[in-house]
């Protein structure tokens, strides 16, 4: 099945409504909950962000505009960002330079863009910035067991293969964020503990994401292998990077894993995917509060972008859960 996640122009106000459905109570309730069954605390020095609080809608015609809800310019905080991106490339021989992010013809027919578009709207954006926006904005998922949003895309151009998963859309999703506790999970023959939500949802899937992507990677050996996601859907991409290792026995690396507004999905105390991932970051804000969960999980970095934690900002979680694309990533890139 697919979902159309916009329909029309004029209807940004469901864009990201349904991440959100409950509410800043209900993720405020969350987080306090799941941080009663913890004793860790988040460490909160960062980088300053342009995030701010307003209408979900009118941040993204905003962004789109290079304003914040204020009116503020905020293209220039990206730019500063893609600045110190490139003065820190600068010195480096045309061999050591990372190759420019780009999305394939495909990639554009998902998020209903054109490449002129996309590159208007993204323009002064460094590499992360425009990959969480790409992420951000993809319309079109296909949809599976439990609400299992995933799309595989095979960048011919590029030569990748990326797999990506959607954020929390719907009332399931959240139900499913609330069950926490530790459960195992079987992938191919081998168990991990992730919490039972997380396991549910990538059950309900049987195995279909994983085998498509897995797939596709056999198709074309000598191309790029790249999981991400945004949110709940960076618990399912953390997932199908240790699916993906154990089904190749751990003799292909994975050269890169991303995800946006991480949560913690790990009971396992000590294994890591660190070695097997060429590129592994995992981003968080202080202020989203859904970053902290599950607080008595582990998640294998922290990459902390944007701004100190403060409890004032703190209320507007879902603007700054919303905002990755307005971060400064100078630091992980």
């Amino acid at each position: 099945m697919k979902k159309n996640k916009l329909t029309i122009s004029t209807n940004e106000t469901l864009f990201r409504y349904n991440l959100v459905k409950g509410g800043i109570f209900s993720q405020a309730v969350f987080a306090v909950l799941l941080c009663l069954f913890s004793a860790s605390f988040i460490s909160c020095a960062s980088t300053p962000s342009g995030s701010g609080r307003g209408a979900l809608v009118q941040a993204e015609i905003d962004k789109d505009e290079g304003t914040d809800s204020e009116g503020n310019n905020i293209s220039g905080a990206a730019s500063g960002a893609a600045g110190v991106s490139a003065d820190k490339n600068a010195g480096q021989s045309s061999e050591e330079k990372k190759e420019p992010f780009k999305l394939s013809e495909y990639h554009y027919s998902l998020l209903n863009i054109s490449p002129e578009e996309y590159d208007k709207r993204t323009e002064g954006m460094s590499d992360e910035q425009k990959k969480f926006y790409a992420i951000k904005r993809t319309r079109y998922y296909d949809v599976i067991g439990e609400d299992l949003d995933y799309k595989v895309v095979v960048n011919d151009k590029e030569k990748e293969i990326i797999i990506q998963y959607e954020e929390s859309d719907s009332d399931e999703d959240w139900h499913n964020n609330y069950l926490f506790w530790p459960w195992p999970l079987k992938l191919d023959k081998k168990v991990v503990w992730t919490s039972y939500g997380y396991a549910k949802i990538y059950k309900s899937a049987k195995n279909q994401p994983m085998d498509e992507f897995y797939s596709a990677v056999q198709a074309h050996p000598d191309y790029k292998v790249r999981i991400w996601g945004w949110s709940l859907g960076s618990a399912m991409a953390k997932i199908t990077a240790r699916h993906f290792i154990i089904r190749t026995k751990g003799k292909q690396d994975i050269d890169e894993l991303t995800t946006f507004g991480d949560v913690k999905c790990w009971y396992n105390p000590f294994y890591s995917s660190k070695k097997h991932c060429i590129v592994i970051h995992e981003y968080v804000t202080p202020n989203d509060l859904i970053s902290w969960c599950i607080p008595i999980c582990r998640r294998d970095v922290k990459c902390k972008v944007g701004e100190k934690f403060s409890f004032k900002k703190s209320k507007y979680s879902e603007d700054y859960h919303t905002s990755y694309e307005k971060y400064d990533y100078s630091k992980w890139e």
